[in-house]
C-alpha cells in the first residue's frame, strides 16, 4: 500500500467519523430539545430548525408502502458505489477520499436513524425562492403542476451526502475533460 493510499484511507475515516458524528448529536440535540412537529427560527424565516421524523427517502420520495423496505436496498447500492469509488481513486485524490467519508457518512447516519425508528430525523428548514410549475397536457401526458414554496426539511447527513456526490461529479468532470486523473 502506498503512503498516498494510506493517507487517503486515513482521510477518508477521519471525515466519515466527523460527519457521522456530528449528525447523530445534532439529531440526537433537537430530539431532546423539541418536540416533534416543533419549529424555531434560527435566522428568521431564512432558516428554522423544524423537527420531523421522514419516513421517506430524499425530497420526500415515496414508494408507497414499500418506502421503508426499498430505501435499504438503495443505502446498500450506495455503500457499494463508494467501496468502488475508494478502489478506483485509492491513493490518487485528496478530495475523493473526503467526499467518499462524506457520503459514507451521511448513508450510515440516515441509515442507522431508519434501523432505529424506521424514519431519518430532520431539522433544518431553509427558505427557498418559490417554483411553480404550472399543470399541463402534452398529447396523452397529464401534469398536475407543483409548487414549493421552502425547500424539503434536512440533516447533516443529507447535506454530507449531496456535498460528497457533487465534489465526485468535479472530480469525474475534470477527469473526462482533461483525459487524465488529477490529483484533486
Amino acid at each position: 500500500m502506498s503512503d498516498n493510499s494510506l493517507n487517503n484511507r486515513v482521510i477518508l475515516m477521519a471525515v466519515a467519523i466527523a460527519v457521522f458524528f456530528s449528525d447523530q448529536a445534532s439529531k440526537m440535540m433537537v430530539q431532546g430539545t423539541m418536540a416533534l412537529g416543533e419549529s424555531r427560527q434560527v435566522l428568521g424565516d431564512l432558516l428554522r430548525f423544524t423537527y420531523i421524523l421522514n419516513p421517506n427517502g430524499l425530497m420526500g420520495l415515496s414508494f408507497g408502502p414499500w418506502t421503508r423496505y426499498l430505501l435499504l436496498p438503495l443505502s446498500l447500492v450506495a455503500l457499494a458505489a463508494i467501496i468502488y469509488f475508494y478502489y478506483r481513486w485509492q491513493g490518487r485524490k485528496v478530495m475523493a477520499a473526503v467526499s467518499l467519508g462524506m457520503i459514507l457518512a451521511g448513508a450510515a447516519g440516515n441509515l442507522l436513524d431508519r434501523f432505529r425508528q424506521g424514519a431519518v430525523v430532520d431539522f433544518i428548514d431553509c427558505e427557498f425562492p418559490d417554483i411553480s410549475l404550472s399543470p399541463f397536457k402534452l398529447g396523452p401526458i397529464k401534469f398536475g403542476g407543483y409548487y414549493l414554496d421552502r425547500w424539503y426539511t434536512f440533516n447533516i447527513a443529507d447535506s454530507a451526502v449531496l456535498v460528497g456526490v457533487v465534489i465526485l461529479l468535479l472530480i469525474t468532470l475534470r477527469e473526462e475533460t482533461h483525459g487524465q486523473p488529477g490529483v484533486l
